[in-house]
C-alpha cells in the first residue's frame, strides 16, 4: 500500500475536477435538504483539485461567519458563506448538522479512492441524508440505521388490507436486551431491512405506536415488544425532562439512556427517530427536520417569562405537540399587557365574560347567533390552563380560531378570530395563510405558537418568526 503524502495539483478540466464539481453540487443539495430556508452563497474559488495518492487531507472547514450569523465552510478549496432563512443564528444543533453533513460528503468522496476509508463500499448503499442522519446520532459500524431507515420508507409505500402501514423498531444501543438480558437470539436471524417489508403479514407484528421490533447490535430482527412496558422495565417511570407528542412518550423514555434507538413510521406516515430521551428527527414531505426540542422549547420558556405560573409553557407547548400529531390546526397566544392587548385582538363577542346577556331574560335558550357563540364560553369560563385537563384544552384549541391566557393562565377566550391591526396587516401583506397572518399580529402583544394541519408547529414573537419545528 502506498503511504506516500499526498500532492494537490491545481487543474481546471479532467475526471477529477468534474466529481470534485460533482460533491460541490452534492454539498448544496445536501444542505437544501435539511436547511430548506437557507442561503449557500459563494465567497471565493481557488482552483479545482486533482487526485494524487491512496489518502487525502482533509478538505473542508466550519468557521463562523464573520457577522456571527450563519458559518463560513471551505470545501474543495472553494469558500462559502451559508446563512439561516430567518434572522436568527443558526443553533448549536444545527451548527453541529452542518459539520456532519460535510464529514460525511467528505467520506463518500473519499471512499471514492482511499481504500483506508472504513465501510467505503457500504457507504454508497445508502442514502446521504440517511447517513448524515446516521452519522449526527453516532455512527453505525453496520448501518443498522441507514437499513432501517430504508425499510420504513419502503413500507410508508405499502399497505395492508388496503390500509397505511405504521411500523417501528427499537435498535438495541447494548450487547444485550436490558429488559431480557437472558434472551438469546436463535441463529439465522434476519436482519431489518427492506427484504422484510416484502413479507405478507410482517407489518402486522408490530404498530409502531404500541408495539415494536427489537434489533440488537448487529442489525438482526429479535422479537416484538411492547414499548410501554419495556420502557419502564428499563428505563423506570420518572417523566422526560423534554416534551413529546403523547402518543410517542414511552419511544423517548425507552432511548434516555443506553444509547438505544427508537425509529417508528407513525400512522400519519412520517418518519420519526428518537434519541437520549428525544424526538430528534422526522421525515416528512420527503426531507429530514432537525427538530432540537429542547433549544426551541426553552426559547417559549424564556418568551414567556419567569413571573408566569412554571407549567403555562409547558401546558401550551404540549398540546401543541399532540395537536400537530393529530394533524390539528391551532393557534396558541400568551398576552402580556391583557388590559391594552384585549380590545385590540379580540372582538367583544368573542371575550369571556362574567355572565351571558340573553335577549329575552325569560327565554335564555332563545338567543342570536352573537350570543350563541359567547354561551359556549361557558364550559371554561372562570378557569385557568392549570385547571383544565389537557385532553379538555387541545379541544377548545381545536376548534377554528385562537386560544388566548394571560401570563397568569386565565383563558381569555378560545375559538376567536382574532382582529388583525392595520400596521401589522402591512407588514405581513406577503403572508399566505390566516393562520399565520393572525400569528404574526398576535405576536406583537406576547409570545405564539401557531399549530399547522400539516404537522408543524411555529412560534412567532414581535412580528417575527422565532423557530419552525
Amino acid at each position: 500500500m502506498n503511504n506516500e503524502p499526498v500532492v494537490l495539483r491545481e487543474r481546471s478540466t479532467g475526471p477529477i475536477s468534474k466529481v470534485v464539481g460533482l460533491y460541490q453540487t452534492l454539498l448544496r443539495r445536501s444542505l437544501e435538504h435539511f436547511f430548506p430556508d437557507g442561503i449557500l452563497e459563494a465567497a471565493g474559488d481557488r482552483s479545482f483539485i486533482e487526485w494524487d495518492g491512496a489518502s487525502l487531507e482533509e478538505h473542508y472547514r466550519v468557521g463562523d461567519d464573520p457577522d456571527g450569523l450563519g458559518v463560513e465552510i471551505e470545501w474543495f478549496r472553494s469558500r462559502y458563506l451559508y446563512l439561516p432563512g430567518s434572522p436568527a443564528p443558526f443553533l448549536p444543533a444545527e451548527r453541529h448538522l452542518i459539520e456532519v453533513i460535510l464529514e460525511a460528503l467528505d467520506l463518500r468522496f473519499r471512499g471514492l479512492f482511499d481504500l483506508e476509508v472504513a465501510n467505503r463500499i457500504e457507504r454508497f448503499h445508502y442514502a446521504s441524508e440517511d447517513l448524515i442522519l446516521s452519522d449526527y446520532l453516532g455512527g453505525d459500524d453496520h448501518f443498522r440505521i441507514p437499513a432501517a431507515l430504508e425499510a420504513l420508507r419502503v413500507a410508508a409505500l405499502s399497505t395492508y388490507e388496503n390500509r397505511r402501514v405504521s411500523l417501528g423498531t427499537l435498535l438495541l444501543g447494548t450487547p444485550y436486551d436490558p429488559a431480557a438480558p437472558e434472551w438469546v437470539n436463535p441463529e439465522g436471524a434476519p436482519r431489518f431491512n427492506t427484504r422484510l417489508t416484502a413479507i405478507k403479514g410482517f407489518h402486522r407484528l408490530c404498530d409502531g405506536v404500541q408495539t415494536l421490533f427489537i434489533v440488537d447490535q448487529q442489525g438482526e430482527l429479535t422479537r416484538t415488544v411492547d414499548i410501554g412496558r419495556w420502557a419502564e422495565k428499563v428505563q423506570g417511570s420518572a417523566p422526560l425532562e423534554t416534551p413529546c407528542p403523547r402518543a410517542y412518550v414511552n419511544h423517548a423514555k425507552a432511548t434516555r439512556s443506553g444509547g438505544h434507538l427508537c425509529l417508528v413510521l407513525t400512522p400519519s406516515q412520517e418518519i420519526k427517530v428518537f434519541a437520549e430521551g428525544v424526538l430528534t428527527f422526522a421525515f416528512s414531505d420527503a426531507r429530514w427536520r432537525l427538530l432540537d426540542i429542547p433549544t426551541k422549547f426553552a426559547a417559549w420558556c424564556k418568551a414567556i417569562g419567569k413571573s408566569c405560573p412554571s407549567d403555562l409553557a409547558l401546558r401550551i407547548f404540549q398540546a401543541a405537540l399532540n395537536l400537530a400529531e393529530d394533524r390539528k390546526g391551532a393557534l396558541f397566544v400568551v398576552l402580556r399587557d391583557p388590559g391594552s392587548s384585549i380590545p385590540q385582538l379580540i372582538a367583544p363577542a368573542d371575550r369571556i365574560v362574567e355572565e351571558v346577556a340573553t335577549d329575552d331574560p325569560h327565554d335564555p335558550e332563545n338567543l342570536s347567533p352573537r350570543m350563541a357563540k359567547q354561551s359556549l364560553h361557558h364550559v371554561a369560563r372562570d378557569q385557568t390552563l392549570a385547571e383544565l385537563d389537557a385532553t379538555v384544552l387541545e379541544a377548545l384549541a381545536g376548534i377554528d380560531g385562537a386560544v388566548v391566557t394571560d401570563l397568569d393562565g386565565r383563558l381569555l377566550t378560545f375559538g376567536a378570530i382574532l382582529k388583525i391591526d392595520p400596521e401589522a396587516l402591512k407588514i405581513a401583506r406577503a403572508v399566505e395563510g390566516a393562520r399565520t397572518l393572525a400569528a404574526i399580529a398576535a405576536s406583537y402583544h406576547g409570545p405564539v405558537i401557531k399549530v399547522s394541519e400539516d404537522g408543524y408547529l411555529t412560534m412567532y414573537l414581535g412580528g417575527r418568526r422565532v423557530w419552525g419545528l
